[in-house]
């Protein structure tokens, strides 16, 4: 199931309707902060209903809508946002505005069973809406303006045949935004290779690996140093850019993308600035907008990264790439075979990494079996980069993990302008 979000705003409205539209905000916004308090309070949702449509003047379904809007909210919170709170408290705007700006919200579900959605329904032929003032058969018609784009390529998800959510939003301005949300179910395709990314604080890391036979493709690094402190609206713009670039690598190689699970709340560091670096880190809302690659077919897996930073100090100095690209390597490697993984730690827990062929730490053995390689060893041939030193020895001891690594692959390096 794929959530689509199609933006657009009421483009004409009369002085009546737009009055009309006024109080169904005011009584939706009431309905909320209601529904809230008796939530907190203990009250069920049948009883919370009940109050609410003995109380507020609105339909059953506005009724379900604002309890729903707010079921899952945590406690203590601010209506209207706290921004508005503090510059009513400082005497910058008034009283009038500040209910005002606390009641900017409406919220219509979708039904199939009533053609797309009962109170708020979307006509594309006359590009108006029907809203339901709250009042038993009592309408408004204003007029919406959809950008043609959004209209092409999901007009024929709006004619009623698939669910479909309203949300209009008063603006500061007088304004009213429109958003139309659709779930939608869009085929998502196995890919033939894995791209793997390693998130850090100023840019991503990413290696694609081939699933069957692993094998590096491709490395390279995206960078996304403006979403460390820029203003909200930026760095949202920043973290799109950056993940439409991935979503376009992606699909040129036919890979998954994996993407580990940062608890960066909890990190907590000597050195002040690594920690306001790590901090600042949009990791959580660059792993939520990486779901929009869904609705391009293209798969999106979060998966636990445990350890793969370990293994990627451990093979850097040894095939000449930075950390971070290793990291994402060994990431990419546990996301295709957890053993082949395992087995990678167990090689380089014995292997020294300042040693070009991979010789075994301690001393060297001795006699009939000092050519023989150890059990377990040989996966696949691992070749070291020229920078590590001298090259592997036929017959040494040597790491035996992703042939071709030492470089001849594609080194991609992408930078938002």
């Amino acid at each position: 199931m794929v959530n689509i979000t199609i933006p657009g705003y009421i483009c004409e409205i009369s002085e009546e309707e737009k009055e009309e539209l006024e109080k169904l905000l005011f009584k939706f916004g009431r309905a909320r902060r209601r529904a809230y308090s008796l939530k907190q309070k203990g009250y069920m949702k049948s009883e919370i209903e009940r109050i609410l449509h003995e109380e507020i003047c609105l339909n059953s379904r506005y009724i379900k809508d604002a309890y729903h809007s707010v079921k899952d909210l945590p406690p203590h919170v601010t209506f209207g946002g706290l921004k508005n709170q503090i510059l009513r408290e400082k005497g910058k705007i008034s009283k009038e505005e500040f209910h005002r700006r606390r009641n900017s919200i409406v919220i219509s579900r979708g039904d199939k069973s009533k053609s797309g959605n009962l109170n708020m329904r979307l006509d594309i032929e006359r590009m108006e809406i029907r809203i339901n003032t709250g009042e038993d058969r009592k309408w408004i018609y204003p007029k919406v303006y959809i950008p043609k784009k959004y209209l092409d390529r999901y007009g024929h998800l709006l004619d009623g045949s698939a669910p479909y959510t309203v949300i209009i939003k008063r603006r500061n301005d007088g304004g009213y935004d429109v958003r139309i949300t659709i779930d939608t179910q869009t085929e998502v395709k196995e890919g033939k290779r894995v791209m793997a990314l390693d998130i850090n604080a100023g840019h991503i890391d990413f290696a694609v690996v081939e699933k069957e036979k692993p094998k590096v493709v491709s490395v390279g690094r995206i960078g996304i140093h403006e979403t460390q402190y820029v203003r909200k609206g930026k760095r949202e713009y920043r973290v799109h850019q950056a993940v439409d670039k991935i979503g376009n690598i992606a699909k040129h190689y036919d890979a998954d993308i994996f993407v580990g699970k940062l608890k960066t709340g909890k990190f907590n560091s000597n050195n002040k600035k690594a920690n306001r670096e790590v901090k600042n880190m949009p990791q959580y809302k660059f792993r939520k907008t990486l779901k929009k690659l869904e609705r391009k077919g293209i798969k999106v897996v979060e998966k636990s990264e445990k350890n793969t930073s370990k293994v990627g100090k451990k093979i850097s100095p040894i095939v000449g790439l930075d950390v971070h690209k290793c990291s994402a390597i060994a990431f990419a490697v546990k996301s295709i075979s957890r053993n082949l993984f395992k087995n990678l730690i167990t090689l380089l827990s014995v292997v020294s990494s300042n040693e070009g062929d991979g010789s075994p730490r301690g001393r060297r053995r001795r006699g009939k079996r000092a050519n023989c390689p150890r059990p377990g060893l040989s996966i696949m041939r691992f070749w070291a980069s020229p920078q590590s030193g001298y090259s592997a020895m036929p017959g040494s001891w040597g790491l035996s993990f992703m042939d071709g690594l030492k470089g001849g692959f594609t080194c991609l390096r992408v930078k938002i302008c």
